[in-house]
């Protein structure tokens, strides 16, 4: 114990403009510092995400907008599985910060750097081998079929681009700096929305442009996030001796790592098999789910940032044994999603047609009225959608995996129930209704969780009074 705390110092304090130790202070400050970076640099990615998808529907109509819309869920699948596996692996470098110890903390750098990439090459060239495959079982419709897979064969190929990106602002937010990601993000949403208006208007190269649009801006902010940690960051150097590691350290990582992205891909899964229920409904209603979607996401902001807020705070506080102050950061996380979601609610009153027709560009009634049925359904529902999040991300920082992998699974279970059952017979309204419910299913387990494993949420010392 003597030697981590004397390592502390130095692993804290190096940075100390540019990091954030969350095991002291008050939690509601702690949480607003870092999380609103990120709340920002998601919420200008979900306008980015809008004016991508204006642009096409604007440029290209609402068949581009489709072909573009029907990929949505698998793209959604692989990303989120890379960003969870990130940011599961960097919860070994934020509890090794929280902890002081410098040697483990370089380790873990190393290993997150070697499993992100073997993952990124994996996910990209299996994806690639099967996607003609993966499309038809999305039952796209065939006249989508062509413009679908000129844009998804591109955006697999950038796959490890996004990995490493992801990488980056991992490593970043683990030690407490979730500015400069914030920042890379904002670089690469504007170019991304400046390569778009290039290629898909002046080049005039369809959906495959909107895609490489994507890909190129990730590569660039990749790099340059490379670029800013090894000048900035020589605590998270590391040379070939970082690699000889236990076996232990290794397969924790990889656990941590594959059950944070499983913890997403699981919940992806549903979202493709719903997806499939939505292509088989025709292009009316996937452009519909892109525009109401869309807007939705930009709503669901807040779960985003607050869970990788709370993960990295559970997870320094873990490390530190200051335990009973995750507790307190867990309610001041709920507390301030609550506020966001009665501006999303208010928004969602009195805008949702208007918001939807000005997104897709569509003077179309159906893709307007169904756009705007999805969220008037999800919105009100945020909530338990907020405090499952949440909770699951404390979770992970406690190294506690199973409970919000299971949660994963449910979720999963509940929208292949939708789609295979209820979607055919209730068309888009069911859809709709989906994963709302699936929210309200899992925020009841979690918090069943939560009563479980209260004992967790008191200090060490207090731990060996009790016993």
């Amino acid at each position: 114990m003597e030697n981590g705390s004397m390592k502390s110092a130095p692993v804290k304090q190096e940075h100390k403009n540019i990091t954030m130790d969350m095991t002291k202070g008050s939690p509601a400050r702690l949480l607003l510092r870092f999380a609103m970076p990120l709340f920002i640099g998601n919420l200008l990615q979900q306008f980015y995400n809008l004016a991508d998808t204006s642009i096409a529907g604007h440029m290209l109509g609402d068949q581009a907008l489709a072909e573009i819309g029907a990929t949505a869920a698998l793209y959604s699948l692989i990303t989120n599985f890379a960003f969870g596996m990130n940011n599961g692996l960097a919860l070994t470098v934020s509890r090794n910060f929280g902890a002081g110890n410098e040697k483990k903390m370089k380790q873990a750098v190393c290993w997150m750097t070697v499993l992100s990439i073997c993952t990124a090459f994996v996910l990209s060239w299996g994806f690639l081998l099967f996607q003609k495959t993966l499309l038809e079982l999305l039952k796209i419709p065939w006249e989508n079929m062509t413009g679908a897979l000129a844009y998804l064969t591109v955006i697999l190929a950038g796959i490890p681009l996004t990995m490493i990106y992801n990488l980056e602002a991992g490593l970043l937010q683990a030690v407490g700096n979730s500015l400069t990601p914030l920042c890379l993000l904002l670089f690469s949403s504007v170019l991304n929305v400046g390569l778009d208006i290039v290629f898909m208007g002046t080049l005039a190269m369809g959906v495959r442009g909107a895609a490489i649009a994507t890909v190129l801006a990730q590569g660039v902010s990749a790099v340059l996030g490379f670029g800013y940690i090894l000048a900035k960051y020589p605590k998270l150097r590391f040379t070939r001796k970082e690699l000889h590691v236990s076996p232990a350290f290794a397969m924790g990582m990889f656990e941590h790592g594959v059950s944070m992205g499983l913890m997403s891909a699981i919940y992806n899964i549903g979202s493709v098999v719903l997806q499939s229920s939505i292509n088989a409904l025709g292009s009316v209603y996937i452009a519909a789910q892109v525009g109401g979607r869309r807007l939705a996401e930009m709503f669901y902001v807040p779960g985003v940032a607050l869970g990788t807020s709370i993960a990295t705070y559970s997870s320094q506080n873990y490390g530190a044994g200051t335990r009973s102050r995750i507790k307190k950061g867990i309610v001041t996380a709920i507390w301030m999603y609550g506020v966001w979601w009665l501006i999303a609610l208010g928004f969602t009153i009195f805008f949702a047609q208007v918001a939807v027709k000005f997104i897709t560009g569509t003077d179309n009634k159906d893709v307007i009225y169904y756009g705007s049925l999805y969220l008037r359904v999800s919105i009100p529902m945020i909530p338990p959608m907020a405090v499952l999040v949440i909770l699951r991300s404390a979770f992970q920082g406690m190294q506690h995996l199973l409970a919000p992998l299971f949660c994963s699974g449910l979720e999963l279970i509940g929208k292949v129930i939708f789609a295979i059952w209820l979607g055919p017979g209730g068309g888009d309204p069911a859809v709709c209704t989906c994963e709302p419910v699936t929210w309200v299913v899992c925020c009841a387990f979690i918090l069943a969780a939560l009563y479980l494993f209260r004992n967790d949420f008191r200090d060490d010392e207090i731990k060996e009074k009790v016993s």
